[in-house]
């Protein structure tokens, strides 16, 4: 879909959400410009201006704006000069760029109860539409057991906006999981939030390793270009993207895809798994995969003994993907034009196919390919086609926005799927696979993440995943089986 279309559309979502509150926002307008005649001549207090509440963290060309706001730095409203401080700077820093989307980061660090946030929610409300529209996302960090009790949502209709709009952190290491987070951004952070939340120095490591391992392969293979203040790697980076953001083998498939369905291609008895693709597999040795995935590293994915988490990663392909293969056009398509469908599936299916975008075509043909080489073991896997249209059905048919309606309408997408599969079940997969060596073309032990030294394995995990989600038993258990 046309980014500006989805622009269009979100810009219009946030109309949808704010129209209650347009005979306010007509005052807030009027009132708004005297504002900022005002700011052009008012003097910040210089107890403000030590401390100030809000900081534009994110760069010129980035595609969504990114302010901090640092709640322990807002007046109170009893020091009047220091209070109007606060709001001329929040006025003079988002009004230059306020046409475009945004996120607010509030920092609750140190708040024992909600009352900062409620008072910032109250002046926020007296600012124009704009200020509404292009608000994409308001986090809150640090919310006290008082904030995330709900004690920031009043019954007026400006706080019940936000409610809609608030999500939490509980640390920087989570925030820094964000799409929109840079490490630059950690330098734009007060000394009490440091030593409130310890966990930036686990941010700091993270990032330390990766621009190592960056400088390790900038060196193998000669490249200039890689930036090592690009954002530093989050969990499951290698999966959420879109299509066309993937890197793509010479018959136009993502190569991680391509290395997923060759770990089959080398292993065939591997299909013969009871219960393939619908079983599920340990996070943890998805995170691996996901890793090794991430720098092509044929031969460790190679190594993986269960099968169903090669299945998994497959399948967590399509459902992470940020637009459906079958896109939120193509679902509202089925959806609205459901009864007729019904009467002739098999012409509406082909339809469908016509209707896609070449890329996701080619990559859901591609798919359909090797699902059916799947099916054709059955008999050991109890795979059958309608299973397998079970499975896949909700991975490639999702809408835009969940509602309780779309549960009526899964049997549909399955019938869907399951005649996809069945139409093209002789479609020659194997030809858009790339022979490829086990290793990159040159010394492996200097590609990040997965030196061919599974010594380093601990490395590896720290990289890709939290603690939590990796423990010692499961490292051990890890290290054992790719000795």
């Amino acid at each position: 879909m046309d980014q500006s279309i989805n622009d269009a559309e979100a810009f219009l979502k946030q109309k949808i959400k704010i129209n209650p509150l347009k005979d306010q926002m007509q005052q807030n307008q009027k009132n708004y410009e005297i504002q900022l005649q005002v700011a052009h001549y008012f003097k910040k207090s210089e107890s403000y201006t030590k401390k100030p509440a809000i900081k534009l963290v994110s760069n010129e060309n980035d595609e969504v704006q990114v302010y901090f706001i640092y709640g322990e730095h807002i007046p109170d409203q009893s020091k009047k000069q220091d209070y109007e401080s606060f709001k001329i700077d929040i006025i003079e820093t988002m009004h230059p760029k306020i046409d475009r989307f945004f996120i607010i980061v509030f920092f609750n660090t140190n708040m024992m109860t909600a009352s900062t946030l409620n008072d910032f929610k109250d002046f926020y409300g007296t600012l124009p539409e704009k200020y509404f529209f292009h608000m994409k996302k308001f986090i809150v960090l640090h919310a006290n057991f008082i904030v995330k009790g709900g004690g920031i949502f009043g019954m007026n209709e400006i706080k019940s906006f936000f409610k809609k709009i608030t999500t939490f952190a509980d640390t920087l290491l989570i925030l820094s999981k964000e799409e929109w987070f840079k490490y630059k951004m950690l330098a734009a952070l007060p000394e009490s939030v440091k030593a409130y939340d310890q966990s930036y120095r686990d941010i700091e490591n993270q990032r330390k390793k990766t621009v190592f391992r960056k400088q390790q392969t900038q060196q193998a293979v000669g490249d200039d270009e890689i930036d090592s203040d690009d954002n530093f790697n989050k969990d499951s980076k290698i999966l959420g993207l879109n299509l066309d953001e993937y890197e793509r083998n010479k018959y136009g498939i993502p190569i991680i895809l391509d290395m997923l369905v060759q770990y089959f291609e080398k292993q065939p008895e591997k299909l013969k798994t009871e219960g393939i693709f619908r079983k599920q597999a340990a996070v943890y040795e998805e995170k691996v995969v996901e890793a090794a995935l991430a720098c092509q590293k044929v031969g460790f994915v190679n190594k993986v003994e269960n099968a169903h988490t090669i299945a998994c990663v497959f399948k967590q392909f399509f459902l992470k993907l940020k637009e459906p293969i079958m896109t939120y056009q193509l679902y509202e398509w089925v959806v609205q034009n459901k009864p007729q469908i019904e009467q002739n599936l098999e012409v509406s299916v082909q339809m469908l196919f016509d209707y896609m975008p070449e890329l996701n075509r080619q990559i859901l043909l591609f798919s359909l390919g090797f699902l059916n080489s799947v099916i054709q073991e059955q008999e050991h896997n109890l795979m059958t086609t309608y299973n397998m249209a079970v499975v896949f059905g909700p991975n490639f048919f999702r809408s835009e926005i969940v509602k309780m309606t779309d549960l009526g309408h899964v049997t549909l997408f399955v019938q869907i799927v399951q005649i996809m599969l069945e139409q093209k079940k002789d479609y020659d997969y194997k030809k858009m696979l790339e022979v490829r060596s086990d290793n990159l073309n040159f010394d492996a032990s200097l590609v990040p993440f997965l030196p061919d030294d599974l010594a380093n394995l601990d490395d590896i995990l720290d990289m890709v995943s939290d603690k939590n989600v990796v423990n010692e038993i499961e490292r051990k258990e890890l290290k054992s089986r790719y000795k």
